[in-house]
């Protein structure tokens, strides 16, 4: 690595090891702390001295807490019809699992329904005894994993006007730096996510009379719109489950809304109140005792946006939520839900039934931006268009996400071993020079993004720890020792081509400038050295006068290229540089400099593609889908390098077929996952018509380079387009069938279509075109392996200024599989197409003339 850039990463590591942890707060935080902690208590003391229906705007009850006052301005009248709503989806939903139970299980062996006979009142015997509506109740009684589903506005409050607050009256102690509330939703329908989190049962259950149950859950909600930007706004919500009846309320939290104090006066019924009051009244005041004992805490352990530290630097006023959720009952009775839970949570390896999804409704309230909102699904919409929110388990989710794990690692092995086997095969200078050194590179790079995504990802999620960092080193070993092994080899063999180019696009400049060649002194004007000088420089005693002297006979010496490139040879064997020339020695050190800055540059790019991702996740949805789908398509373009190459060195081949096609397989399989699989671990979004279009893409790639190989790698490319290069299958054309050998390669012995039938009758001749164009053979000796080889000419009687254009072509569509049968030197002698290019691979010399040949 370079000094100036080894230099900044050693500045970098130094600045994150070195730098002080977060100070203790200062006397004014401490303060505002304090102050918070007073809020909380005297908010907790009359959540302990209030009754059920303490909050009812029509009979002008209100509470004295913030957010719950009078004059608030809060649109709480719209309180009433959401708790209505809420109740008829919960009757709905025992509607449908009665009908559904009695309809598939007539006898109802597992259990019965507890309120049958009384279809009518379920919901109100549900909510006044909070007991479950079967027994034993369908539902998963911890509800920590992962739903997801689409919204829509509900019709409860649409055509009342948003509330008007005074937030310097609610909140004199903050001045908020703009009047817009974030999270305003403002489109018709959306994505909705919970992430809902539930602690064990022995700290966060609370056993009641009459069996009641009662527990804190934590959930984080994420809600997109047209609007919104990135995966949409997403929040941190507190609040209370009763796992017997699957409901769930949560509310956010701030200092313009005492939410989770007031929470119990947002439940359905006076049972539900009492039983919210009990816990929260023991769980909200463990959490302000320790927050008061750690006042280097933030002032409000329930906020609703943890994770955004510019809310202390710049606050923006936020919509508060209140969240109804309802568990739906499984269809399936017989299935022992207690055990099944334990079985995920301590598995044992005992036999079980696949976990069933996590089905919810959810009603969203924001109080104080005045809107409703309703998850998408039956009654009120057909099953095709939403079946409100579905998911699974934590447990579950995180043995799916084990799964596909799993499977990438195997694809990045597979990845790897078909790279060694690639390696394998281009191991000699002719057959790296082939490979397009591009290819490899977005390949690797593609390797190294998913090895620092795995190690992001590690990092965050424990339960999935081992399995992501395996990930990550395979691709890391994919990167670092075979992927950048392959590349630093292309590139060094590469390194002479690279020079070429630097040197003609700098003639024209150094013909137009000034002459600058150094004076050199006339060779008789060097005296003579007195005595030898050896290779190594070192001079020795003259010859004795008795010794053999050289004669010098005039002759012009020959000298016989090297088999392999000087500067690869140079590179390769870097203990010589002692006896190396001048030049040579140059271009070993340029080649040293070269790798280092690509080492360099290689890295700094995977790290700027990475931080620009991550960036990238937080742009509105159409940027961030433009461009996602814009580096996925990049990526998958990997092979157009590949052609490009096979184009300038007018090369058939290059690669293994078991390279092309599993590389491309292999890399394209993650990206269609995600693309088309709807419960995909990463949550994203479906898009098919994209997927297809990425196969296609891919397989036109792998159609180009099978094309080149058997038709040619310039057919499709327009004469004059591409460089100028040596065609070894050319069309061997004679004048006429006595002087057809004049034109012809060196060798050849007998005419194989000598038979009276090819030579004496006209109607045997096949005719090609237009033309008279009659094609015939020639029987040559190949070097190599010892066999002859039949070679097509391509003869025209009676002419001697070639063929016509229409003719040439019938000729080249005649012989072209036959000509990828032999190949013609620079220097005209023939080959079999295999022998000769087995003999390229390890040499550029014809074998007879050891003259220098074209790479193929």
């Amino acid at each position: 690595m370079e000094t100036p850039r080894f230099a900044l990463v050693v500045f970098l590591l130094l600045f994150l090891f070195l730098s002080p942890d977060s100070q203790a707060p200062s006397l004014s935080q401490q303060r505002d702390i304090e102050h918070s902690i007073l809020e909380e208590r005297q908010a907790l003391d009359f959540l302990n001295t209030s009754s059920y229906g303490g909050l009812d705007t029509k009979k002008n009850r209100w509470l004295n807490v913030t957010g719950l006052r009078r004059n608030d301005g809060y649109a709480w009248h719209l309180l009433l019809d959401v708790q209505e709503r809420a109740k008829e989806q919960l009757q709905n939903i025992c509607n449908a699992f009665e009908f559904t139970s009695i309809f598939q299980n007539a006898s109802l062996p597992s259990g019965k329904l507890a309120n049958d006979g009384d279809k009518q009142n379920t919901v109100g015997r549900i909510l006044s005894t909070m007991k479950p509506f079967y027994d034993p109740a369908p539902l998963y009684q911890n509800v920590t994993g992962i739903v997801r589903g689409h919204w829509t506005r509900s019709k409860i409050g649409e055509s009342l006007e948003s509330p008007s607050l005074n937030l310097t009256a609610l909140t004199p102690r903050i001045g908020y730096v703009s009047q817009n509330y974030n999270r305003n939703i403002t489109g018709r329908s959306g994505d909705l996510r919970f992430h809902i989190h539930e602690g064990n049962d022995d700290n966060f259950k609370l056993g009641l009379e009459d069996d009641g149950l009662v527990r804190d859950v934590k959930a984080t909600m994420t809600i997109k719109d047209e609007s919104s930007s990135g995966d949409g706004w997403e929040m941190s919500l507190f609040g209370i489950h009763y796992p017997l009846q699957g409901g769930i309320i949560l509310s956010t939290t701030s200092e313009k809304f005492a939410g989770i104090f007031a929470l119990p006066h947002f439940t359905l019924s006076e049972r539900a109140f009492s039983l919210a009051q009990r816990v929260l009244n023991q769980t909200l005041m463990a959490s302000i005792d320790t927050q008061e004992a750690e006042l280097s805490s933030v002032p409000n352990p329930w906020t609703s946006s943890p994770h955004n530290p510019s809310d202390a630097l710049f606050p923006v006023p936020h919509c508060e939520f209140i969240v109804y959720l309802q568990q739906h009952p499984n269809e399936d009775t017989n299935i022992d839900f207690g055990k099944l839970e334990k079985e995920l949570r301590f598995p044992t390896g005992s036999s079980m039934p696949s976990a069933p999804t996590i089905r919810m409704s959810a009603l969203i309230f924001s109080p104080d931006c005045g809107f409703v909102l309703e998850s998408q699904g039956p009654p009120d919409f057909a099953p095709q268009e939403g079946l409100h929110l579905n998911g699974q388990k934590l447990e579950s989710y995180m043995r799916t996400a084990r799964r596909c794990i799993i499977a990438f690692a195997a694809v990045t092995c597979a990845q790897v071993f078909l790279s060694i086997r690639q390696m394998k095969d281009a191991s000699t200078p002719s057959t790296k020079s082939r490979v397009s050194f591009y290819t490899i590179a977005m390949m690797a790079l593609g390797d190294g993004f998913a090895c620092m995504g795995f190690m992001f990802v590690s990092m965050m999620i424990d339960a999935a720890f081992l399995p992501l960092i395996s990930t990550a080193f395979l691709s890391f070993l994919g990167v670092s020792f075979f992927g950048m092994k392959f590349l630093m080899d292309i590139w060094t063999i590469q390194a002479p081509e690279r020079q070429e180019r630097d040197r003609e696009r700098q003639r024209p400049w150094n013909e137009t400038g000034a002459d600058n060649t150094a004076l050199v002194p006339p060779a008789n004007t060097i005296p003579a050295p007195a005595g030898n000088v050896t290779a190594a420089g070192a001079d020795t005693l003259p010859l004795p006068v008795t010794a053999r002297r050289t004669v010098d006979t005039g002759a012009t010496p020959i000298v016989i290229p090297s088999d392999q490139d000087v500067d690869a040879e140079a590179i390769d064997n870097p203990d010589n540089t002692a006896t190396q020339p001048a030049g040579q020695t140059t271009t070993l050190n340029t080649a040293r400099r070269e790798m280092s800055a690509l080492y360099s540059k290689f890295y700094f790019l995977l790290l700027g593609l990475v931080f620009l991702s991550l960036h990238a996740t937080t742009w509105p949805v159409p940027l961030r889908s433009f461009y996602t789908n814009t580096m996925c398509f990049i990526y998958l373009s990997f092979w157009l390098p590949q052609i490009n190459r096979n184009i300038t060195r007018n090369c058939r081949r290059a690669l293994r077929w078991e390279f092309v096609i599993g590389q491309s397989i292999l890399r394209l399989a993650p990206i269609v996952y995600l693309y088309t699989v709807p419960g995909n671990v990463l949550f994203f979004g479906n898009d098919r018509n994209t997927a297809y279009f990425f196969i296609a893409w891919a397989w036109l790639q792998i159609w180009a380079l099978g094309s080149q190989e058997i038709l040619g790698p310039r057919f499709f490319v327009p004469k004059g387009w591409a460089p100028p290069a040596y065609e070894y299958h050319p069309i061997l054309r004679g004048e006429s069938d006595e002087e057809s050998g004049s034109t012809m390669p060196i060798g050849f012995t007998q005419d194989a279509s000598s038979s009276p039938t090819h030579l004496t009758d006209p109607s045997s001749q096949p005719r090609i075109g237009s033309g008279s164009l009659r094609p015939n053979t020639k029987n040559f000796d190949c070097a190599i392996c010892t066999e002859n080889i039949s070679v097509p000419i391509v003869r025209k009687a009676g002419s001697s200024d070639g063929e016509s254009q229409g003719s040439a072509s019938a000729a080249l569509s005649t012989t072209l599989f036959a000509r990828r049968a032999y190949m013609v030197t620079p220097c005209r002698h023939v080959f079999h197409s295999g022998c000769l290019e087995g003999w390229m691979r390890y040499r550029l010399q014809c074998p007879i003339c050891r003259d220098n040949l074209p790479p193929l």
